[in-house]
């Protein structure tokens, strides 16, 4: 992880020199999803209907270098989530909802047993791409257009599954947090990006950003003997852009 960071920092001192830089953190949602292949298609209709899209967050910092006008090639440093959540309903006496929770004992029938099971994949990546301005020039001391593609390598920190149980308690509790998901994760992904993004000009130093990005691994997130994943996410982030040097 230590090389990845240095990685960013030589690559921001070495293009930052040449051109006019800019600095825009940025805080953000993530609705995740994810395609499912699997041999079993039966199984694989049944996940389909009980997989539904979660929101995770981000937050990061990227450096733009604008050494055309209305072209940026930008990189940066970020810590996202994604995954999905998967709905399971009317569990009975007896049945396992997981390996390490055992079997339900409630013989409670006062309301359908119901459980969440959201699956975390969380990430340290390195947004890499560029921003070419698809709104006129003589605008930009009110606004800025931006259309965006890029790729963003990514190191998994850590991948977890929170169980939430409705209508029912197991071992006491209703709030379960995993690190077993049933599925192996991929230590490195890459994601796809592309998108659009939008400058409100403060001054001639600073604007208010809005992303709106759609994200995709390009390598399976995770997977187990009967089924591969593979996230996608549609992203809103919320920045400040600030002029350096100059």
């Amino acid at each position: 992880m230590q090389k990845f960071i240095a990685v960013v920092g030589l690559l921001i001192f070495s293009v930052g020199a040449y051109a006019q830089t800019y600095v825009k953190p940025y805080v953000g949602i993530n609705f995740g999803q994810r395609i499912l292949s699997s041999s079993y298609p039966v199984r694989k209709d049944s996940l389909d209907r009980a997989d539904k899209i979660k929101v995770f967050p981000a937050v990061g910092v990227q450096f733009l270098f604008e050494n055309t006008p209305g072209r940026e090639f930008y990189i940066g440093l970020g810590y996202m989530e994604n995954g999905f959540v998967r709905e399971r309903f009317d569990y009975q006496f007896q049945d396992t909802v997981h390996a390490d929770l055992g079997r339900i004992l409630d013989l409670s029938h006062a309301a359908q047993k119901n459980a969440y099971f959201a699956y975390h994949f969380k990430y340290l990546e390195m947004p890499l791409g560029f921003n070419f301005q698809v709104t006129p020039r003589q605008y930009m001391n009110i606004f800025t257009g931006w259309f965006n593609v890029g790729v963003n390598p990514q190191l998994l920190i850590k991948q977890n599954m929170i169980i939430n149980l409705e209508g029912f308690t197991m071992k006491g509790e209703n709030r379960f947090d995993l690190e077993n998901t049933g599925y192996e994760a991929a230590k490195f992904n890459v994601s796809l990006q592309a998108g659009g993004r939008f400058d409100y000009s403060i001054n001639k130093k600073n604007w208010v950003t809005a992303d709106a990005l759609f994200k995709m691994h390009l390598l399976h997130t995770a997977e187990s003997p009967n089924e591969k994943l593979r996230v996608y996410t549609f992203s809103v982030n919320l920045g400040m852009k600030h002029e350096i040097g100059k």
